[in-house]
């Protein structure tokens, strides 16, 4: 007669229907596991493609910030603004922190093709809203990434805003003299919010572009009131814009 030790030897402690029940769970673990590691390499890839200079941009900002971050921009190739007045291109936008310097191009419509149009040529003021130099909100947007096979020069101009924080400081040549705003405020809305178009009694800059990089999910809002010339001069903006319908 088989003693109960060496009748548990030839049966095993585990019953055979949890074995295999195992051996069907990991089964299914590792194959969802191929499933999800084949679709991040797919989706990296395709959004690599389509974002490579955004993302590049984004690899030279770390570099920077670790092993330069003077601010001056000279790093980045930017002619900056320099003595009273203008220096460099009239109508230009300088954010020395990030490298942008883009010239600033003034939509005569609000329809998004228009918009879309100008964009590939630079950064773009929103019909409607204050021109620097007056009360108001000046407004103007411009791409985080954009199709790199495009024949745009700015495709990723605004793919580093982020990175702007309370403090620093953004210039635009304009009208012959140089604007200079200082960031106080970041805000991520609604591409329907229709507030960030308001003008205000203040003197302020806003600079749009979609978030997260390579997304038309949301919109990421980075404003700056001016602190040159003195703001006190500046005259009343007169129309109040909307946006594209």
């Amino acid at each position: 007669m088989q003693s109960e030790g060496s009748y548990n030897q030839k049966k095993g402690i585990i019953p055979h229907w949890v074995k295999r029940e195992f051996a069907v769970f990991g089964g299914m673990v590792v194959e969802s596991s191929k499933f999800i590691l084949v679709s991040f390499l797919v989706f990296g890839t395709v959004y690599g493609v389509i974002n490579g200079p955004a993302a590049w941009n984004n690899v030279k900002w770390w570099w920077y910030v670790n092993y330069v971050d003077d601010r001056s921009g000279s790093w980045w190739g930017i002619g900056l603004p320099d003595v009273d007045g203008v220096s460099g291109e009239n109508d230009t936008l300088f954010i020395p922190k990030i490298g942008v310097e883009a010239p600033v191009k003034y939509a005569a419509s609000k329809k998004p093709a228009d918009i879309n149009a100008l964009l590939l040529e630079g950064v773009v003021h929103y019909q409607g809203t204050a021109f620097p130099g007056e009360v108001g909100n000046v407004f103007v947007t411009g791409h985080s990434s954009y199709y790199w096979w495009s024949e745009g020069k700015y495709n990723t101009v605004f793919s580093l805003l982020d990175k702007l924080v309370v403090g620093d400081v953004v210039y635009v040549n304009y009208n012959k003299k140089r604007y200079i705003y200082k960031v106080y405020e970041s805000v991520v809305v609604s591409p329907k919010e229709v507030s960030v178009l308001n003008q205000g009694d203040d003197s302020i800059l806003s600079l749009m572009t979609c978030t997260p990089v390579g997304t038309n999910y949301r919109r990421l809002v980075v404003r700056a009131r001016q602190i040159s010339p003195d703001p006190r001069y500046n005259i009343v903006q007169r129309s109040q814009p909307s946006l594209p319908q």
